[in-house]
């Protein structure tokens, strides 16, 4: 086997300025040609679900899974790393940091948003009338469904993939050696190259979804709560803050930064939980939360594999669809940040808590929050002033309105800054595969992360950029496959090699 990149080399030349340039050309095209750019990759993604959203679902189906196969007697006990590697963070840490990189903001924008939607247009696969009692418990167990096992199997697969190979054969820690047990040390050649530009792609075009997402809500908790009328700059402004503190965080490293970030983000989420739980209606959240686990585990299997066939409209590819897309686009980066602050643990307990523990995490989040949005009825509201005021306006029906707002607006930054944090080492480390890139390395793709976000926000392409980062999803699902096959394959071939 090769030996892993030079440490002399402080990132892969033809990696960084071939990602750098396919990143600048396509900033460029959604600028100067914005309409041709949006039909395009609406086509793209169009096409992708409607004709290949059946194998998103399978695809997603077979890799939980695979999940609770590594989690059995035969893997669980393996270790990502050497039998001498201990744990780098406590388990409260390691949770915080790996939680708050992966859900990002985006749990604090769609958890009430979601379930007052599908209250209000219920999916197909319940097929029951709007408003009713019926609707709420139906629209709180799909929102289970797209924030639970299936989204965080994506993660966990990858991360044991990585990590393993990474740990136990000192291979640089990049997206790329997930496919080390499927093509070898063709990962050093044109293949692995390949891999790791599309991964810095993919992860540019994710997270400025995601810094869209983050500027619109925090617009409108200002304006929804404060009444303060932001002009069409705010945008610049928000986006050119969060990445002037994130870019400050990546920069002091892993320990300063992101830990301190996620402890204090972590503890704040678990807060405003219970605040909305204890001054909201009690035993209506508590009595849908369990409802809704009941039908989510009853009806799991066939909401995994349902297709809405027969129905009008893309129901499916705008949701279910469109989420595990989403979630494909973001686990390169997200995989690789888990592996690297999980070297040590066994893959019992990486799977555990990148699968079991989040998804517990988004069903109480969800159950009492977004129950929270179907007791109060936001939906009127959600029409008026958008899907991002949802949120604030549940802090308009509960007491200490002001003290609550001003929590979402930290938790909504924080839970970005976490995710922007991580996103920012990971990419350092697909371009130059040390576990600790330098800081100025670190520092470039933090302010290139925010340079693309306020580009694309502020040229009114968002809109096209996020269907772009779910189009590029569309090659990780096969990819995905690969791993699946290549995890099994090198854990076995490892036992065998290794035997206890």
């Amino acid at each position: 086997m090769k030996k892993a990149m030079n440490s002399t080399k402080p990132f892969d030349p033809f990696v960084f300025w071939v990602s750098a340039s396919v990143t600048i050309l396509f900033v460029l095209w959604s600028i100067l040609f914005p309409k041709n750019m949006t039909i395009v990759i609406n086509a793209v993604f169009s096409w992708t679900t409607t004709q290949w959203g059946w194998l998103y679902l399978l695809t997603v189906f077979v890799l939980v899974i695979g999940c609770f196969m590594l989690m059995g007697r035969k893997y669980g006990s393996m270790k990502l790393g050497l039998p001498g590697d201990r744990p780098e963070f406590s388990n409260f840490s390691w949770f915080a940091m790996l939680f708050g990189s992966a859900i990002a903001a985006g749990i604090v924008f769609w958890g009430p948003a979601e379930p007052a939607y599908h209250y209000m247009s219920p999916p197909p696969y319940f097929g029951t009338d709007a408003n009713t009692p019926a609707a709420g418990a139906n629209a709180m167990t799909y929102s289970f469904f797209h924030w639970g096992l299936s989204a965080w199997s994506i993660y966990a697969m990858l991360t044991i993939a990585i990590g393993h190979a990474c740990f136990t054969r000192n291979l640089p820690l990049k997206f790329s050696s997930a496919f080390y047990y499927v093509i070898g040390d063709r990962i050093y050649g044109t293949w692995g190259k390949i891999l790791d530009i599309f991964a810095v792609f993919a992860t540019l075009g994710g997270l400025a979804t995601t810094t869209g997402f983050v500027a619109l809500q925090l617009s409108a908790g200002l304006k929804y709560q404060y009444g303060l009328q932001l002009g069409p700059s705010s945008t610049y402004a928000i986006i050119g803050v969060l990445t002037a503190i994130f870019t400050l965080s990546v920069y002091t490293g892993l320990q300063k930064g992101v830990k301190f970030i996620g402890d204090i983000n972590m503890w704040v989420f678990v807060l405003v939980w219970f605040f909305v739980l204890i001054f909201g209606p009690t035993i209506f959240l508590i009595n849908l939360t369990t409802n809704s686990l009941g039908q989510y585990l009853l009806h799991f299997v066939p909401m995994s594999l349902f297709t809405a066939p027969g129905f009008e409209g893309n129901w499916i590819g705008s949701w279910t669809v469109f989420y595990w897309a989403w979630w494909m686009s973001w686990a390169p980066f997200v995989a690789v940040f888990i592996a690297r602050i999980s070297r040590g643990r066994t893959i019992r307990q990486t799977v555990a808590a990148t699968l079991i523990l989040p998804t517990l995490g988004n069903f109480l989040w969800y159950g009492v929050i977004g129950g929270a949005g179907i007791h109060f009825n936001v939906s009127a509201i959600m029409k008026e002033h958008g899907m991002e005021s949802a949120i604030f306006a549940i802090a308009q029906s509960l007491p200490m309105t002001g003290i609550l707002s001003v929590a979402l607006i930290f938790l909504i930054g924080t839970f970005f800054l976490t995710s922007a944090n991580s996103a920012a080492i990971s990419l350092a480390m697909f371009v130059s595969g040390h576990e600790n890139p330098g800081r100025n390395l670190r520092a470039f793709w933090g302010i290139a992360l925010g340079a693309v976000a306020a580009v694309l926000a502020g040229s009114g392409s968002l809109k096209a950029i996020q269907t772009a980062s779910i189009a590029t999803a569309f090659p990780l699902m096969f990819l995905l496959l690969l791993v699946l096959y290549g995890t099994f394959r090198g854990l076995n071939q490892y036992k065998k090699d290794n035997p206890a």
